[in-house]
């Protein structure tokens, strides 16, 4: 090192260079969620900025190194489909691009914890704008240029907070823009506008950088800094245009600028400081790695989608316990293969909690005032490896759920800070296999099909809190809808805590009943007891009375009223009464049967769906018949010969 330099940093490892930061004069800078000016002097602003280029050197090593085990996994998945392809050569590679990926979070993490237990145990960050824009001053430079730049708060506490000696004065001097007591604090920079939002006051920012700061910092700072490097009234309004220009495309909850802990924090975990300019993308930053991203940068806000445990999937397989009516088979003993799962979410992250699920290894579900779900990081968690999730181990669960892996619940004041609305939708996808599996095997392949939801997820969950105490997977009919619960293990591995609520809306009721299907053909039609069985009679009365009549959405309508298993009950007994009716209006009653033939003939691959007791259900009404039934001429052929033509055909399609 140059004995001059007064620090350094090495930028990338992989390269060995090594950057070396001399300054002669002191520092800039601008924060702005106190609205200061800071001035690092000369003798400590090669350090400071050493600092600064480590904390953006370990983010920006994990995004890139996430992007790579994303591209890496994506890879595989495509690879892994076609013939004569080296398959353990392309795991191979996952496997490398999964462990350097550990290693750059473990370094991030190592800078990032020993925090408040409030802020997911994370220490602050403070969030500066260089005012000194070295990439004029020729290449080469690898200083800041007028990129954002992020400091631990410990760091920056002990040099502008800390005193040299007892009674002395701060290290590093600020000038305020905001705080009346000061020859040049005023007014807050900050207003809201007719929207409600939190915006940059310009016409304030300008006449405070003119009038009263501009003047003092030339006549009390002289000594410390030259100002001939500094233009420093286009630079903050070049950053203060930008963020204004931001909320032009402002999200569902973004109420504006945000310069809180948590906001800040979300910014520095998002990678912000590797954008080189105020207004990278209009705004937006995207956000690297196997969760797609884009960051809103007023804000703090990001746009997150996520496959869990990542997109290829993984086999479930549920292990029933030796009591449990479906271990009595001695074929089960060894795990119900349940098909390739994988979960699908678009989240809303927002604070130290929503910037948890971009730098933790593991997810976790929790639920802010049992009103809605969120998820979060889980600290010192780990998600089994790609070789373990591959290899089916990792998805073998028993029904039983461990008290320590119930979710945390939280309420509003742990978002500190930042705004505690969320917005949380996705889906619990199967990897639903085209073709159907053959008879003579109850193996579902994992690589040929295509994922598709068979149930919602969403932010809130009221009326849902409860559901499936104490089990890991759970189905049952609440409100007019069929809900899950499926706990956050079955998708992130053993020690994720909490689950995802779900329902089945009306668009996903038929793959629903496919999923269903498949899980009763792999277990050979026994007892399926991770449906509640009122909700397996419910199931079946609808795909019955459905098939009936094509016309309505039957789901819908118990999704309306809120329908529970007895009215669900009372409405099926009504409909079957309605086709079964010889005494009031037999004709009737054989005109409906006829259009149930109609349907099925018209529809058999809804027959799929169907659980074998609403197909014993159809045979029983197909074969109903009367006096009426002989005297309804649709019932007859030509010739009048060929008597129930189409009831026969619609058997012959339900026992197919």
């Amino acid at each position: 090192m140059d004995t001059n330099a007064n620090g350094e940093c090495q930028l990338n490892q992989s390269d060995n260079n090594i950057t070396q930061v001399c300054r002669e004069s002191g520092v800039l800078y601008f924060r702005p969620e106190t609205q200061e000016i800071v001035i690092v002097l000369a003798q400590e602003a090669g350090d400071f900025e050493s600092h600064c280029l480590d904390m953006l050197r370990r983010v920006d090593e994990f995004h890139q190194a996430s992007h790579a085990y994303s591209a890496a996994i994506e890879k595989y998945g495509q690879q892994r489909q076609q013939p004569d392809t080296d398959i353990d050569a392309q795991a191979a590679g996952v496997v490398a691009a999964e462990c350097a990926l550990e290693k750059k979070r473990a370094a991030l993490l190592e800078k990032l914890h020993g925090g408040e237990s409030s802020n997911m145990g994370y220490q602050d960050v403070v969030e500066l704008l260089p005012l000194l824009d070295l990439r004029k001053r020729g290449s080469g430079s690898q200083g800041p240029g007028r990129r954002y730049t992020y400091a631990s708060q410990g760091y920056y506490s002990e040099r502008s907070g800390g005193r040299s000696g007892a009674g002395a004065e701060k290290k590093w001097r600020t000038v305020s823009l905001k705080n009346k007591d000061t020859k040049t604090g005023k007014e807050s920079i900050y207003s809201v506008d007719g929207r409600g939002r939190r915006t940059i006051d310009t016409k304030k920012l300008r006449e405070q950088l003119t009038k009263e700061v501009l003047p003092v910092i030339k006549f009390e700072l002289k000594d410390y800094v030259n100002l001939d490097d500094y233009n420093l009234d286009k630079t903050l309004f070049d950053w203060a245009e930008s963020w204004n220009k931001s909320l032009n495309d402002s999200h569902t909850f973004d109420n504006g600028i945000e310069v809180s802990g948590a906001a800040q924090f979300m910014r520095f975990i998002s990678n912000l400081g590797a954008e080189a300019e105020f207004n990278p993308n209009e705004g937006s930053v995207k956000v690297k790695g196997e969760a797609k991203a884009t960051m809103a940068v007023a804000s703090g806000i990001v746009h997150a989608d996520y496959y869990i445990p990542d997109r290829l999937g993984w086999d479930l397989s549920y292990m029933p316990g030796e009591g449990s009516e479906a271990a009595k088979e001695s074929q089960l003993r060894q795990g119900l293969n349940m098909g390739v799962i994988r979960i699908y979410i678009e989240a809303q992250l927002m604070g130290f909690i929503g910037a948890s699920a971009q730098i933790e290894a593991q997810l976790q579900v929790m639920v802010k005032d049992n009103e809605q779900q969120l998820v979060a990081g889980q600290p010192q968690g780990r998600l089994p490896r790609f070789q373990e999730r591959q290899s089916g181990s990792s998805g073998r669960f028993y029904k039983q759920m461990k008290e320590e892996d119930e979710g945390a619940s939280i309420t509003a004041e742990a978002f500190a800070g930042g705004r505690a609305e969320l917005s949380l939708k996705g889906a619990v996808q199967w990897l639903k296999p085209t073709p159907p599996p053959s008879t003579e095997s109850a193996s579902i392949s994992k690589t040929v099909g295509e994922f598709t939801d068979f149930a919602a997820i969403g932010a809130s969950i009221g009326g849902l809190a409860g559901i499936g105490a104490g089990a890991k997977f759970h189905c049952t009919f609440i409100n007019g809808k069929f809900c899950f619960k499926v706990a956050a293990s079955l998708c992130c591995g053993v020690g994720a805590k909490g689950a995802f609520l779900c329902e089945v809306g009306g668009k996903a009721l038929l793959e629903f009943g496919c999923w269903l299907a498949y899980q009763l053909f792999t277990l050979d039609y026994r007892f399926f007891d991770l449906v509640a069985e009122d909700a397996f009679k419910t199931f079946t009365r609808i795909s019955v009375m459905q098939l009936a009549n094509l016309t309505e959405d039957i789901y819908a309508e118990f999704n309306n009223i809120k329908a529970n298993i007895f009215t669900a009950q009372r409405k099926f007994s009504t409909f079957i009464e309605s086709l079964i009716d010889e005494a009031n209006d037999g004709l009737e009653a054989s005109q409906k049967r006829n259009q149930l033939a109609k349907n099925i003939i018209a529809d058999p691959e809804r027959l799929l769906t169907c659980t074998p007791e609403a197909k014993g259900i159809l045979l029983w009404l197909l074969t109903r018949h009367g006096i009426w039934d002989h005297a309804d001429m649709e019932n007859r052929g030509s010739m009048l010969l060929d008597i129930y033509a189409e009831r026969k055909e619609a058997i012959i399609q339900v026992l197919y």
